[in-house]
């Protein structure tokens, strides 16, 4: 008869033996898809002919599940959307886990359905892993570390230093709905309204930019310190200045009040779907209509663009004032993403 696994992980699945082969076996096969019995040291892919991106991300959000998703949808889009920021398509991912003892196998479920489902619909696998199991007060119940490839096209180059005079800069929907989401849940505010995590896989958004080639100069998720620690980066990086309008700016109403209840600015808040796109001023209306055709883009706006060659980001107020927004100081908002 075959044994039914205990509600919660012991030690014992993370030793490398039969139960931790019934753990990959009835967790992460039955939510990635695949067969055990190909299983092998690493995965082999076939990798187009050309630029390949690589990159990994480690994932520690608390709590593990929020309005809008849950830390395993997280850290497969995150990977994701780090590789469309490059330009790059996703081609297959990795996911480590670290996870506590005493976590209960219907959280890890949940977390790793989750993850699959997105994998389906995106059509980008998760072709190998690990597992790891720390004592109980060791860790917080599950963390996740994701790695990606992607395959760039020729003529796509979305590097920051390729930000020029006069360009303009387009963000892909309204900002600081991830962070807020987060915040108001740990702080325990009713948010009963339509602020939930924007968490989303971008890179159809990013692909459908490929054919304004140059034009687009350089695209970045905007997650950890949010839009204004993206922008500083790029200021620095292309040695241009940036100005944004706080007006055109898409906040949503919700989170607009709630951040200002709570002291928080949202340019600085985490975005897990949102993505920031310097493009030249000549194709910059065109570039915002294809973006706002895009479901993941209805929303876009153009906010403002490069002005100078002092690198720095100022922001024009809804006063016509003008103030410095400096790279954030410390830990804003810990365990976000």
């Amino acid at each position: 008869m075959r044994k039914t696994l205990t509600e919660t992980i012991r030690l014992a699945h993370g030793s490398g033996g039969e139960m931790t082969s019934r753990l990959i076996k009835d967790i992460f096969y039955a939510a990635f898809g695949g067969d055990a019995r190909d299983a092998n040291d690493s995965a082999v892919l076939e990798l187009p002919r050309g630029r390949t991106a690589f990159t990994t991300d480690s994932y520690v959000i608390s709590p593990l599940f929020f309005p809008g998703g849950d830390i395993g949808k997280l850290a497969f889009c995150g990977t994701v959307n780090d590789l469309a920021s490059v330009g790059a398509r996703p081609i297959a991912l990795a996911a480590s886990f670290i996870i506590e003892e005493g976590t209960t196998f219907e959280d890890l479920r949940r977390i790793a359905g989750s993850m699959g489902e997105v994998s389906r619909e995106t059509g980008v696998p998760v072709v190998t892993g690990d597992t790891k199991v720390v004592d109980k007060g060791s860790g917080d119940k599950v963390f996740i570390t994701t790695s990606g490839v992607g395959s760039i096209p020729d003529g796509v180059d979305y590097h920051p230093r390729n930000i020029r005079p006069g360009d303009a800069i387009i963000v892909t929907g309204s900002i600081g709905d991830h962070g807020y989401s987060i915040t108001a849940l740990r702080e325990g505010i009713d948010i009963k309204s339509a602020v939930t995590s924007d968490c989303a896989p971008l890179h159809g958004l990013i692909e459908a930019l490929w054919p304004f080639g140059a034009h687009i100069r350089a695209a970045r998720d905007a997650t950890r310190g949010g839009v204004g620690m993206v922008l500083n980066e790029w200021a620095m990086q292309s040695g241009r200045g940036i100005l944004v309008h706080e007006e055109r700016l898409p906040v949503k109403d919700e989170v607009a009040g709630g951040t200002a209840l709570l002291g928080l600015e949202p340019i600085y808040l985490a975005n897990e779907g949102k993505m920031l796109v310097a493009v030249s001023q000549e194709k910059a209306a065109e570039v915002l209509d294809r973006i706002r055709s895009h479901p993941a883009g209805a929303d876009a706006a153009l906010i403002g663009g490069t002005n100078g060659d002092k690198p720095r980001v100022v922001l024009e107020t809804a006063w016509g004032t003008q103030r410095l927004v400096p790279v954030p100081r410390g830990e804003i908002l810990p365990r976000i993403c």
